[in-house]
């Protein structure tokens, strides 16, 4: 007896529910429009809401990338770092670099890659930008900031950098991240 009056009073707290939640049908009658507005409000209701948020890489105003060299002693040696900085004047392009060879210029070219993280989905034509040429007295290390006009961080982010010397001898490369 107690589950029979307990399923009737869930029962009416249950229609008690389902009228109170309908402000457009009459309060008293529960007709097929009424159904059909709660069946309507129910599937709005329990259908999942789904947030995407996408990185168009608009928001992006710092990469920089570790550059590498062949060493003497085979394999490749680290020769430090080139980063681009979006400033209120251009992108202020920094270089931190050693084993660089004295007086010798070196002409930077980036690779616009896609997003497989290999040479293979990297262009084979540099981009049409004109990074200033680098070049260090005495061999040392080399520490220079240049102003870039006309070129953003977003543009250079997962792109090859390049670094050629000698009328286009590999002499260092890295790649452009975040």
């Amino acid at each position: 007896m107690k589950h029979k009056t307990a399923f009737l009073m869930a029962s009416l707290c249950g229609i008690t529910l389902l009228t109170a939640g309908c402000t457009t049908c009459p309060t008293n009658t529960h007709n097929k429009h009424h159904e059909e507005h709660m069946h309507q409000k129910h599937k709005k209701h329990s259908e999942p809401h789904v947030f995407q948020q996408t990185y168009s890489g608009d928001d992006v105003h710092s990469v920089r990338a570790k550059m590498y060299t062949r060493s003497n002693q085979g394999g490749d040696a680290e020769m430090g770092f080139i980063s681009f900085n979006e400033t209120e004047n251009g992108l202020k392009m920094n270089v931190d670099l050693i084993h660089l060879r004295p007086g010798k210029i070196y002409t930077a070219q980036v690779y616009q890659c896609g997003a497989c993280n290999d040479s293979i989905c990297c262009d084979t034509e540099a981009m049409a930008i004109e990074l200033p040429q680098i070049k260090s007295a005495n061999g040392e290390r080399l520490q220079q900031s240049y102003i870039v006009r006309g070129l953003t961080a977003t543009q250079l982010n997962n792109a090859k950098l390049k670094l050629t010397r000698d009328g286009g001898y590999k002499a260092a490369w890295g790649t452009i991240k975040e």
